[in-house]
């Protein structure tokens, strides 16, 4: 068996920062927004409430319906200032996701 030492070679080291580096650029690659996702507010405010139907449970649909609601405003209220960002409105860990948006309707 190699002991770690051995396996941390020179040529080792460096396939293992390629991989790392490759994968890092990946994943940062997908998270970027799309220009084929960019539409309206309101269009993807819609999406937001057609989310929430499948998303949460009963209980919280009302709220998440609410949420969509505000958010579409306050997406027309930023795009109208030169912001074109849809904030998405469900909970989730880390900083929320953003969809570009091209009109602000």
């Amino acid at each position: 068996m190699r002991s770690v030492t051995n396996w941390l070679t020179a040529a080792g080291s460096r396939r293992f920062k390629s991989a790392a580096l490759t994968t890092a650029i990946m994943l940062a690659a997908a998270m970027l927004p799309r220009a084929a996702d960019a539409k309206s507010c309101s269009r993807q405010g819609e999406e937001c409430r057609s989310s929430a139907r499948t998303r949460v449970s009963a209980r919280y649909f009302d709220t998440y319906i609410n949420r969509c609601n505000a958010e579409t405003n306050a997406c027309i209220a930023r795009c109208k200032t030169g912001i074109k960002v849809f904030v998405d409105v469900f909970d989730s860990p880390g900083s929320a996701q953003q969809y570009p948006i091209d009109e602000c309707r």
